[in-house]
């Protein structure tokens, strides 16, 4: 176990993320032979098998995700902690840091937003910095980031911020592509009843579990179980092997597109999940709001 270094882990989550030993050497700009040395180094360290090897590339163990799911969020800690450190000393007055949940989803709508106000403000630079679930309202309260940009189900929101909605969304059910309940492209949602519902594990779990639970009441069906698991990537490695269906936005199959079908479904009656601007009520600078007010809201 001592001989673990951060290497190892960088080149782990690599793999994990990509689940191809050359994908990850090219990420990381080293040569798949090291990966592979690497990767052989750290199961022996382990004394456990994290990766599957074929020739498709390969898939993580149980304890490989167990791992990534430990490792992925100290990994992106430790790079929060050095990019605060360096922006604490380093970011001018012309920089808005954006704190961002990590989701392609948001991501690429919050980009389509904000292209007003960069016409408007072209000496103006937006740092997007993404973030896990439990790191976007903590980032915004200790004034690491100056607003953050979320979904507003599943998220903790303080009294003393204040949220602006400025997209409505429609929920996708995410499900293996060869899920015997498919045919011909198709899916009977009233048959899901006999299957998992799977969730990522967030303070705020209840909320989300309750929201999902009316949609899918909506659609005629109830599942039988609902699995909590550690992060949105171990969902989707679980929605692609087959142990269960998940709802939620457009990107629950970023990782696996061929492997994990989308279908829209029917949204609840009443709450409606929306992606939503965060700031701090009482610490708000000039730029700041306006690039708030520069975002149309719904």
């Amino acid at each position: 176990m001592q001989d673990i270094t951060l290497q190892q882990i960088e080149i782990f989550l690599a793999v994990a993320e990509q689940l191809s030993l050359s994908g990850a050497a090219r990420d990381l700009f080293i040569n798949q032979s090291a990966v592979s040395r690497w990767i052989q180094r750290l199961e022996k360290s382990l004394n456990t098998q994290l990766f599957t090897r074929s020739n498709k590339g390969v898939e993580l163990t149980a304890d490989g995700e167990f791992l990534y799911s430990e490792f992925r969020p100290l990994f992106d800690k430790l790079g929060n902690v050095l990019q605060n450190i360096h922006a604490m000393y380093n970011t001018p007055e012309n920089v808005l840091r954006v704190g961002c949940y990590h989701s392609d989803e948001i991501v690429t709508e919050f980009r389509s937003q904000i292209k007003p106000f960069e016409r408007a403000h072209p000496d103006t630079l937006i740092k997007l910095e993404l973030l896990e679930y439990k790191e976007v309202t903590e980032a915004l309260l200790c004034g690491k980031v100056d607003c953050t940009v979320s979904y507003d189900i599943g998220f903790s929101f303080p009294k003393m911020l204040e949220s602006k909605p400025f997209k409505v969304l429609l929920p996708n059910l995410s499900i293996s592509a060869s899920h015997p309940l498919i045919k011909d492209g198709k899916l009977d949602l009233r048959k899901l009843s006999g299957e998992t519902m799977l969730l990522v594990i967030t303070p705020e779990a209840y909320n989300a579990e309750a929201w999902k639970l009316d949609i899918c009441r909506k659609n005629g069906f109830e599942p039988c179980n609902i699995e909590y698991l550690p992060s949105p990537f171990a969902r989707e490695i679980a929605i692609k092997n087959g142990r269960g269906f998940s709802i939620g936005g457009s990107d629950q199959n970023c990782h696996f597109p061929a492997e994990i079908k989308l279908f829209p479904i029917e949204p609840a009656d009443g709450a409606q999940q929306r992606m939503v601007i965060n700031w701090q009520k009482n610490s708000l600078s000039h730029a700041t709001r306006e690039l708030i007010e520069s975002i149309k809201g719904v």
